[in-house]
């Protein structure tokens, strides 16, 4: 038996049976929340079945894999008897049965799964490929397959009825379209999806526009490692860097370390750096907080890659960061993290604190 996962708001609860070949006795299996990835819990193969069980507050999606082997499976977890058959040597095309929003899921998926398949083996090439020249061809290929599956997930969106598999797939998709065409998708649904964690972040998109340099800096709020509330605007005269990190971002991490020496270096001259974290786990967040000794303004609302905060940024891949001069406008923004990147930011900090 697991933990309760995912909150215990409902008094039902799911169990997934799976009956599966191909793997010895005593295999230990892990069910983990892809949206929190904190929650993980494990059973051990008996007589080719293993049992969880456990409460979620609403449908999520979840990974079952075997330890120490490269297969795993998606699907998503309700409050449901739900049973999955199969074999290890086809362990991505699992039968499941007693889920409802699983069969819309599999519908969807079967759709773009060749494409998937496609993506996977020419991203394989093209991180071995050490010719510079081939490996472009090859990642201009992949950008054509990206526009393919682009086009199917939003031809299931239009066409599948409204469910949370389509809004997910919106979700998914909404850096991708422009605002009018994404809020055309989004009216679709009926005000329960609206208002899901998926809505929550798709309508921020909408309503936020495209942030660049000359653009004002949106408010943005959080709570710190203390518990207090912190806003952008506290800061209002100073030369500020809102940085978007997370403990589990390898490049994020990395990035803190220069961090701590751009902030040792421009504390008194009014410049501030506010690291908002995309963490789910407090505990992930402090621990991560102390060792890479970030003394400066560091706040979230543990709510990850689903915080409308993070939206208003319109945040999908960190680490990144918004240079905001004196008067709160977008000075710079930088995506990702290297030794370029480093000295063009030290540079304007330099420039903008004279």
């Amino acid at each position: 038996m697991c933990h309760q996962i995912f909150g215990q708001q409902k008094s039902d609860r799911f169990t997934l049976t799976a009956k599966l070949t191909g793997f010895k006795n005593d295999t230990k299996f892990y069910l983990v929340n892809l949206d929190s990835t904190q929650n993980i819990d494990s059973v051990y193969l008996q007589q080719g079945q293993l049992t969880f069980s456990g409460k979620v507050s609403e449908p999520v999606t979840f990974r079952l894999y075997p330890a120490n082997d490269e297969v795993y499976f998606n699907l998503w977890i309700e409050n449901k008897n739900i049973t999955i058959t199969g074999d290890r040597n086809n362990f991505s095309n699992l039968q499941v049965k007693g889920s409802p929003l699983n069969k819309i899921y599999f519908s969807v998926l079967q759709k773009h799964a060749t494409l998937d398949k496609t993506r996977d083996s020419l991203t394989t090439k093209a991180i071995k490929e050490t010719d510079e020249t081939k490996a472009r061809a090859i990642w201009k290929n992949i950008s054509l397959v990206d526009q393919e599956v682009l086009k199917i997930r939003l031809q299931s969106i239009a066409s599948f009825p409204p469910s949370l598999i389509t809004i997910k797939e919106l979700y998914f998709v909404r850096n991708d379209l422009p605002s009018d065409s994404l809020k055309r998708l989004f009216d679709k649904f009926p005000i329960n999806l609206k208002k899901s964690k998926y809505g929550d972040v798709i309508n921020q998109y909408i309503t936020t526009t495209n942030l660049k340099a000359g653009s004002y800096a949106p408010e943005i709020t959080g709570t710190n490692l203390t518990g207090q509330k912190v806003k952008l605007s506290d800061y209002k005269g100073k030369v500020i860097l809102l940085d978007f990190w997370a403990s589990w971002c390898g490049s994020c991490r990395e990035s803190n370390k220069s961090l701590v020496t751009l902030f040792r270096k421009f504390k008194n001259k009014d410049f501030e750096i506010v690291s908002f974290s995309i963490d789910t786990d407090l505990e992930s967040w402090k621990i991560a907080s102390n060792q890479d000794q970030m003394s400066w303004t560091n706040i979230s609302d543990l709510k990850g890659l689903y915080s409308k905060q993070a939206a208003s940024y319109k945040i999908r891949a960190i680490p990144k960061s918004f240079l905001i001069n004196r008067n709160g406008v977008i000075v710079e923004v930088f995506t990702g993290f290297g030794t370029d990147t480093e000295t063009a930011l030290e540079k304007k900090i330099v420039e903008l604190t004279k």
